[in-house]
């Protein structure tokens, strides 16, 4: 029957409306949630007997059964927004003000304005877009944290940095927002930022902005008597370059034969290296690069 494809493309879910529209009276409902045919979820909202309760289905049938046009939101759509894997609790929702949702384990979040483009979809699951969802936690998370997840948006191309710096410059403060942190995140991340392809990259990209040094170059690609190497920062012009070494880089001995070779290729090239691990401090860190650079 159509109503099983439906849900099938809905985590196993359907809803009463959908099972009027197949046909189904109220008694019928009643009778299959009664045998555990049809297992309630939500208000309005049933599973298929067999399927599997996940956190996916958990959020879709929020949405489902919310009454209103809803969206996943905060902690709930960085979960969406970057396939992270989520546990069964609280699950945020954001309405227009005027709105509401009351189900349990959900927390209803209302707003004035919602721009075009702040709601997203991801599959079938509608959520607040990157830009809208680091403005809805910046009154929770830490600028820290928060700026730990404008990198992970940018690295995966989710967020265009100018967009949210055109956001936060007429944004006004409201309940459960801080255009402060806002500032501090992007007081870090300017125009030309970029967070690198990890973490350690994005902290030392932070730290030169920090310290008032000469921009690098990032990525750099560079080939030394045929090999082919990339940079993770450069400063040409001085013939200095910038490793950023995370845990487990070096895990085999192939991989520190690769490091011993491409190094020794790129000092005979006439480069000099930097190597910083995690453990560094920033102070530490901005006086290795200073030091080489003048």
């Amino acid at each position: 029957m159509e109503m099983y494809h439906w849900a099938e493309r809905h985590d196993g879910l359907l809803t009463v409306a959908v099972l009027r529209s197949a046909g189904w009276t109220d008694a019928a409902i009643d009778y299959h949630r009664s045998t555990g045919g049809l297992r309630p979820i939500r208000r309005g909202v049933v599973a298929i007997n067999g399927t599997p309760p996940t956190w996916r289905q958990a959020v879709r049938a929020v949405l489902l059964g919310a009454g209103v046009e809803a969206a996943l939101s905060h902690e709930t759509a960085v979960r969406v927004l970057l396939g992270w894997i989520g546990e069964r609790d609280q699950i945020h929702v954001l309405v227009a003000m005027g709105h509401q949702v009351v189900l349990d384990g959900v927390r209803c979040h209302r707003s004035g304005l919602i721009e075009p483009g702040d709601i997203v979809r991801r599959g079938e699951l509608v959520c607040t877009s990157p830009v809208r969802t680091v403005i809805d936690l910046s009154g929770h998370w830490s600028v820290k944290r928060l700026g730990e997840l404008v990198d992970e948006f940018m690295r995966r191309r989710l967020l265009d940095l100018s967009e949210l710096h055109r956001r936060v410059e007429g944004l006004r403060p409201a309940p459960g927002r801080s255009v402060a942190t806002l500032r501090k995140v992007l007081s870090r991340r300017p125009a030309n930022y970029d967070p690198g392809e990890s973490p350690l990259e994005a902290r030392i990209a932070q730290v030169v902005i920090a310290e008032r040094l000469p921009p690098p170059v990032q990525q750099l690609p560079w080939t030394v008597d045929g090999h082919h190497y990339r940079f993770d920062f450069a400063w040409p012009e001085a013939r200095v370059y910038l490793e950023g070494l995370g845990f487990g880089f070096h895990s085999m001995a192939s991989d520190l034969e690769d490091d011993a070779r491409r190094q020794n290729d790129l000092v005979a090239d006439g480069w000099r290296p930097i190597e910083i691990t995690w453990g560094m401090s920033d102070r530490e860190i901005g006086r290795s690069i200073r030091r080489l650079l003048t």
